[in-house]
C-alpha cells in the first residue's frame, strides 16, 4: 500500500473519530440541558409531578393550535382542609367542580389544562401534591393516583 493510501485511510479513520466525538459532545449536551430542563421543571412546579409537567409541556410544544388539552388532574391537601373552600378554590382555578376523595384530601376534576392553571393549582398554599393525566377528549374516569406516587416512582428510578 502507498504512502498516499495510508495517509487517506488515516485521515478518514481520524474524520470518522472526530465525528464520533461530536457525536458524544452533542449526547452529552442533550443529557445537560435535559437536566436543566427537569430542574426547572421542579423549582417553578415543586408540588407537581414531572410527569405531568412534561407531557403537558410536550403536548403544547406538538399541537400549538390545542393550548389546553384535556386532563384528568388530581389534587391532594392537607388534612383538615376545608373541603368546600378547596373545592370552590379548583373549580375558580379550573372552571371544573372536583369530585372529593379521602375525606376531604383527594380533589379530581376534567378539564382544559395549561401551565397556567398548573401553577396556580402548585401555588395554592394548602395543596401537597398535583398529578393527573391527559384524556384527550374522553371523559375522566375517576381517581388513579395516591398521595405521594409520583414520589415513590421517583425514588425508584433514582435508587433512594
Amino acid at each position: 500500500m502507498s504512502i498516499v493510501c495510508h495517509l487517506q485511510k488515516a485521515r478518514r479513520g481520524s474524520t470518522a473519530l472526530s465525528e464520533q466525538k461530536d457525536g458524544v459532545d452533542e449526547l452529552e449536551e442533550l443529557r445537560l440541558e435535559s437536566a436543566k430542563l427537569a430542574d426547572s421543571y421542579r423549582r417553578i412546579f415543586y408540588k407537581v409531578d414531572p410527569a405531568l409537567v412534561f407531557d403537558l409541556v410536550t403536548r403544547l410544544q406538538q399541537d400549538p393550535k390545542n393550548p389546553s388539552p384535556m386532563y384528568t388532574v388530581e389534587v391532594f391537601t392537607k388534612e383538615g382542609t376545608d373541603p368546600e373552600k378547596s373545592r370552590s378554590h379548583i373549580l375558580k382555578t379550573t372552571g371544573s367542580v372536583p369530585s372529593i376523595y379521602d375525606k376531604g384530601t383527594h380533589y379530581v376534576s376534567h378539564h382544559r389544562l395549561n401551565l397556567s392553571i398548573l401553577k396556580k393549582l402548585n401555588d395554592i398554599d394548602y395543596v401537597l401534591e398535583v398529578m393527573g393525566d391527559y384524556t384527550g377528549s374522553g371523559a375522566s374516569i375517576g381517581p388513579q393516583h395516591d398521595k405521594g406516587d409520583w414520589k415513590k416512582i421517583k425514588d425508584k428510578v433514582t435508587h433512594k
